[in-house]
């Protein structure tokens, strides 16, 4: 139960560290190209792994067997990174966000296909719930181009494998050395592929490219770990935090509105996360 209890924490730290990097890239968005972006969010997290797992003396790679796994969770994460930019680009962020946070139902799915994990009696309404929040909340009118919104489908399907590559992991690789591997893999081909439009950033948008790196590896650290800590499934939900996260922060540092919507559908996620957590507690418990 300790172990659930460290997983929710983490995962509800990735989602805010992670909203707070959308802050900051959304700062940034009209001076610093998509792809210096993307290498400076990972340019952080490579080299604060590369020094804990050489302290540690920890392998780079991680076992051989598990190499596959580990090439598929960078794989994925970073096309998925990349199609998310480019779908918020062509796309109302509203249809964007929603179809993203379909990831949390991927893994659920991805989870019980490669680790046998069986869906709780709560994981389908919880999700169902959540998803009526987040529809709620963002107001969807799925306008956009037929491209763009396939593209942010495509990135809620990548990111739930990923995550359950990452789960596969779980007690056969350090989550230090599955974080340098996405790391690594997305740091190179960002770097590549920023070659042809990179821009030498003005010490302002130098210091923001750093502020994103450094939310970024908070969020993708907290991440890994909670989904090594518990059920892939179940540590999927609270994900949809970031809805409530980006709208309190959007509020206060990027003065958006805060509508009647949006916090009756942050009320819906935070019950359905509730739920989870409560029923997840109950089970964990011996019976008397």
């Amino acid at each position: 139960m300790k172990e659930r209890k460290q997983a929710v924490a983490l995962m509800l730290l990735s989602a805010l560290s992670f909203s707070l990097m959308q802050v900051v890239v959304k700062i940034s968005a009209t001076h610093v190209g998509t792809m210096q972006q993307v290498f400076f969010r990972n340019l952080f997290s490579l080299f604060v792994t590369f020094v804990l797992l050489r302290r540690n003396r920890l392998p780079l790679m991680g076992p051989r067997a598990y190499r596959l796994p580990l090439f598929a969770r960078s794989f994925l994460g970073f096309v998925g990174v990349v199609m998310l930019f480019y779908a918020s680009a062509g796309a109302r962020q509203a249809d964007v966000a929603l179809l993203n946070r379909t990831s949390a139902i991927w893994v659920s799915v991805f989870a019980m296909i490669f680790l046998k994990e069986k869906i709780s009696k709560v994981q389908v309404p919880v999700i169902l719930l959540c998803l009526a929040g987040a529809f709620v909340a963002m107001r969807p009118s799925f306008e956009s181009n037929f491209l763009p919104l396939l593209l942010a489908f495509l990135t809620a399907v990548s990111s739930g494998l990923a995550y359950t590559m990452i789960a596969f992991c779980k007690g056969h690789v350090n989550p230090l050395t599955v974080i340098f591997h996405f790391s690594l893999f997305s740091t190179a081909a960002a770097g590549i592929l920023m070659i042809p439009a990179f821009v030498i950033p003005s010490w302002r948008d130098l210091m923001i490219l750093i502020l994103i790196g450094i939310f970024g590896a908070a969020g993708q650290i907290s991440l890994t770990y909670a989904y090594q800590k518990a059920p892939a499934s179940e540590v999927s939900i609270y994900d949809y935090s970031g809805i409530l996260f980006s709208a309190v922060l959007g509020y206060f540092l990027l003065g958006e509105a805060l509508t009647a919507s949006t916090v009756l559908g942050a009320a819906l996620i935070v019950c359905g996360a509730l739920w989870s957590y409560l029923y997840h507690q109950r089970q964990a418990q011996p019976a008397s």
